[in-house]
């Protein structure tokens, strides 16, 4: 350990999570991929198995993303017996993210179970109001306290990151009584990402992908067929190599916004891609030229 701190140290102040990693590397000359943890992530996570051994049995309101994945992976390891994840099936929700959410589920041996939902026959939901979060929310999370049962605490994945975003499902969320331990215990998404890497899930540390109804304009009605063209349009764009992309419904005008180092690539992938989402309705395509912006769709006056 000396000699590496000191062939690293050249002058220049060298962390000690890095010196800690590459003694493991040295170990045997190979690349191991655990991570060791910062000393605030793992007092975090300390809270964390406290605070789900608190709170068993529980229910972990799963999507697949990384924040919840680790939710689950966590009630799996320290509540092997006293824990069920679900999984929502609704309109919202893609069909890759539900093949994702799935697999992950078989990989890791989630107690799963799957319920399905049309958030869309919700009105106050279908009619996307500046409040549509918070109603499709309580919708949502109605029918997992009644598929969980009165004997389970449910949880759900915020962590600090979401408290720089307008999210209104955060009042349903506190009306019901749903817990939000990664948030309590003071988890940011970097920090998720660092302990899904510490226990060998690397594979699931990937971008937020947030619900499809966040493509649509605050005050433009959702339609089954329109959540579909968004859909089959983002998934023809990442197939063609645009990793993180939104696309923004305006009608026949489809905005993208992507990653500010895939804007000027963005411009020949969607003229190469112009006739199959005129298909899906889209007859004028633009690049938005900031890039990607969390909740850009949102209007609260």
């Amino acid at each position: 350990m000396a000699r590496i701190a000191e062939k690293l140290a050249g002058g220049s102040v060298v962390s000690k999570r890095h010196i800690l990693l590459q003694s493991a590397v040295m170990k045997d000359n190979s690349i191991s991929t655990k991570m060791i943890l910062l000393p605030e992530t793992a007092a975090a996570l300390d809270r964390l198995r406290c605070c789900l051994e608190r709170l068993q049995p529980v229910t972990i309101a799963f999507s697949g993303g990384m924040d919840s994945s680790l939710l689950a992976l966590a009630a799996h390891k320290y509540l092997p017996d006293r824990y069920q994840a679900i999984l929502v099936d609704s309109e919202f929700m893609s069909a890759s993210e539900m093949r994702i959410a799935r697999a992950t589920a078989h990989k890791h041996r989630f107690k799963l179970k799957e319920i399905r939902i049309s958030t869309l026959e919700e009105p106050l939901v279908a009619a996307n109001p500046a409040l549509r979060c918070y109603h499709c929310k309580k919708a949502i999370f109605k029918r997992i306290l009644a598929e969980a049962g009165p004997e389970n605490n449910i949880c759900e994945g915020s962590v600090t990151d979401d408290n720089d975003d307008f999210r209104p499902g955060k009042q349903a969320l506190k009306e019901l009584g749903i817990t939000s331990p990664l948030l309590e215990c003071g988890f940011s998404k970097s920090m998720v990402s660092e302990v899904l890497r510490h226990w060998g899930a690397a594979n699931l540390v990937r971008p937020a992908q947030s619900c499809l109804a966040t493509r649509i304009e605050t005050g433009t009605a959702i339609a089954g067929n329109i959540l579909q063209s968004i859909e089959k349009g983002e998934e023809m764009l990442r197939d063609a190599g645009l990793t993180e992309c939104r696309l923004r419904h305006h009608g026949s005008l489809a905005r993208l916004e992507v990653a500010p180092n895939q804007v000027h690539r963005a411009l020949d992938i969607a003229a190469g891609l112009s006739r199959q989402l005129s298909d899906l309705g889209y007859k004028h395509v633009c690049i938005d030229i900031n890039g990607y912006r969390q909740g850009s769709m949102n209007r609260t006056d």
